[in-house]
């Protein structure tokens, strides 16, 4: 017993559309041979490539023989006696937008034109992208045969309120910026609006802590259905602080370098007795107490001040330790070192009469309060042990 496969049948596709006025010839692929059915309106149908011109919608089917085994298929040729076509209602949009041409068709082919020049993305294609440069009416032909319909959309353009939200500006850390903006829009808005003291009105005081973009969108009622938006950006500098240095004691005739920070640029007041007042560092030679005050300040003239306050005693260099204090007081709550004429604190100890270190530090800026591990120590003598090194 010989057993077989049925031939194979292909077909390019199953569905197809004609107008009525049209022939069409059919494409089926395989090895043997072929009968079309049924005999409506078509010719050759015994090959695989029949033409036929049905006036309504028809099954046709193909019966493949090779050497007596038998395959049949079928494909619907869809007939239609005209093109549908509906290119879209008129609308209106802001210029320079991009809009997808959108027709309502049964159509195959296409043809795009356009009464005034401006981009379209391809004129043969069922929805084309454009970007009208004004007011255009777009005809597009769409194509099933030798059938075609034609219809025409109007895309009206309005130009995008005009929003000018002024210049870029540059302001000092905690300080204010003016804006002043302008629109030919019936309405606007900004944002953010935290920063701004009057954020219904075109002229407005803004005061970022950091640099910040304020956006202006104006509107309008002529048609244009987005915004116009423009931006203006307020740089804000990075905060200044000076810093004239820590408080401080030295021994008359001592000479003394102050240093400053804060800024590039500075300004000591008075500058009686400094050697320079336009450095950081100037050397300051004093014999009473004196204060001076430091401006760090930018190229832009952003500043902050500081003050150092310098205390003079007339004696060699020296430590001076008070000998008591009261711990929880609201004066002389810490016993800490007074050094005059000192460059550098190398420590400062206390013990208590079993000899226990209670505190220890290296700064004349830091003192003991009183505690050891969180928890206040009794009243009684304490011993206190320091060591400097002087200029």
């Amino acid at each position: 017993t010989e057993v077989r496969n049925k031939p194979p049948i292909k077909f390019m596709s199953k569905d197809t559309l004609i107008c009525s006025i049209d022939t069409l010839r059919l494409h089926a692929y395989g090895m043997g041979i072929f009968n079309w059915t049924p005999s409506y309106n078509i010719r050759y149908e015994n090959t695989a490539d029949p033409e036929v011109w049905p006036k309504t919608t028809t099954w046709y089917t193909v019966t493949l023989n090779e050497n007596g085994c038998i395959n049949k298929d079928s494909m619907r040729v869809r007939v239609v006696d005209f093109v549908t076509l509906n290119a879209g209602p008129d609308s209106t949009i802001c210029l320079t937008d991009t809009v997808q041409l959108r027709p309502q068709t049964d159509g195959l082919r296409f043809e795009w034109f356009a009464n005034v020049p401006g981009y379209i993305s391809s004129t043969t294609v069922k929805e084309p992208f454009a970007v009208p440069a004004s007011t255009t009416t777009y005809q597009v032909i769409a194509h099933i045969g030798k059938c075609n319909q034609t219809d025409y959309i109007t895309l009206r353009t309005i130009p995008y309120p005009i929003a000018m939200a002024g210049a870029d500006t540059l302001i000092c850390y905690d300080d204010t910026a003016t804006i002043q903006a302008s629109t030919d829009g019936s309405s606007f808005t900004w944002m953010p609006t935290a920063t701004l003291s009057s954020p219904n009105s075109l002229n407005t005081l803004a005061w970022p802590l950091q640099t910040t973009s304020y956006i202006l969108s104006a509107y309008d009622t002529l048609g244009c259905p987005k915004p116009g938006r423009d931006t203006v950006v307020v740089n804000v500098k990075n905060e200044i602080k000076a810093f004239a240095g820590n408080d401080t004691s030295i021994v008359v005739g001592q000479p003394l370098q102050l240093r400053g920070s804060g800024a590039d640029l500075y300004e000591w007041t008075p500058s009686t007795y400094l050697n320079r007042s336009d450095v950081a560092s100037p050397v300051v030679l004093l014999d009473d107490n004196y204060s001076y005050q430091l401006k760090a300040y930018t190229a832009e003239g952003c500043y902050d001040l500081d003050t150092i306050n310098i205390k003079v005693f007339k004696t060699s260099p020296d430590i001076f330790v008070p000998n008591a204090f009261r711990p929880g007081a609201s004066r002389n709550n810490v016993l800490r070192p007074i050094p005059v004429g000192i460059a550098t604190l190398d420590f400062f100890r206390v013990y208590n009469r079993w000899g226990q270190l209670v505190f220890q530090t290296f700064s004349p800026e830091i003192g003991w309060d009183g505690t050891l591990g969180g928890k206040p120590q009794a009243t009684g003598t304490y011993v206190w042990m320091v060591r400097g090194t002087d200029y």
